[in-house]
């Protein structure tokens, strides 16, 4: 054998010893490894929406641990339920990892705080600092409060609602009006009836050109009118004295 052909011959086996080399290497510490890791490897099971127990129980067999990371309102998930899981369903994972689980108590519920004597915008910061909020506002007279307060709320004080809902005011236009009924006044004397009617706060008038003294002739508004203090009384006397 030529000296060529060995050195052929030595090249040739050193590259297949260096590849076998290169193969143990590479099966040891990347191909190995990936497959002992697989070997011990586990897809997150979905627990969203299960109750605690029921999340319990699917990651059993997966040989996972459920750990508990809190609990949050959330009007869409019903109490007692799990909202949101770390790490996600489907995530490949070691066996014994936790997974953490937020669970939710449900739809949030507030108050009505008491808004009696409040001004409007006293009334919406208190709704606001409740987690409510001011559904419609009218207004009427009330004895209650000044013009201008909360009057009155619907729903009621300590009443319950969910979180952002709306609470109606009855704001005040002040007090409310007396409302009287007009008596028939015909035949009694004028000058008292004049009296006695101003002493309760009426405006009494006559005509001008009519006598002031004698029983009463005719009198507005008629009898049975409902009349208030803002409304003047006019009464014309008959003009003969009443012995």
């Amino acid at each position: 054998m030529t000296a060529s052909r060995i050195r052929q011959a030595l090249a040739t086996t050193a590259v297949a010893l260096l590849a076998f080399a290169v193969g143990v290497v590479l099966f040891n510490n990347v191909l190995m490894p990936r497959i002992v890791h697989r070997a011990g490897e586990v897809r997150v099971p979905d627990v969203e929406n299960l109750t605690v127990e029921q999340a319990q129980s699917a990651l059993g067999p997966s040989g996972l641990v459920l750990s508990r990371a809190g609990e949050r309102f959330d009007a869409s998930v019903e109490r007692g339920r799990i909202i949101v899981q770390d790490p996600a369903a489907g995530t490949p994972v070691r066996g014994h990892r936790r997974v953490s689980v937020t669970v939710s108590l449900g739809e949030e519920f507030s108050s009505v705080p008491e808004l009696l004597g409040e001004t409007r915008r006293g009334a919406e910061l208190l709704l606001e600092h409740a987690g409510l909020r001011v559904g419609g506002v009218t207004r009427a007279p009330s004895d209650a409060v000044a013009e201008g307060l909360v009057a009155a709320t619907d729903p009621p004080p300590e009443s319950v609602l969910p979180r952002g809902g709306e609470v109606a005011l009855l704001l005040s236009t002040g007090a409310t009006e007396e409302v009287f009924v007009m008596p028939d006044l015909k035949g009694h004397e004028i000058g008292r009836t004049r009296k006695q009617l101003e002493a309760q706060g009426f405006v009494v008038l006559s005509p001008p050109s009519g006598p002031s003294t004698g029983p009463i002739a005719s009198q507005d508004p008629p009898p049975g009118a409902r009349l208030t203090r803002d409304r003047s009384i006019t009464l014309q006397a008959a003009g003969r004295l009443i012995r």
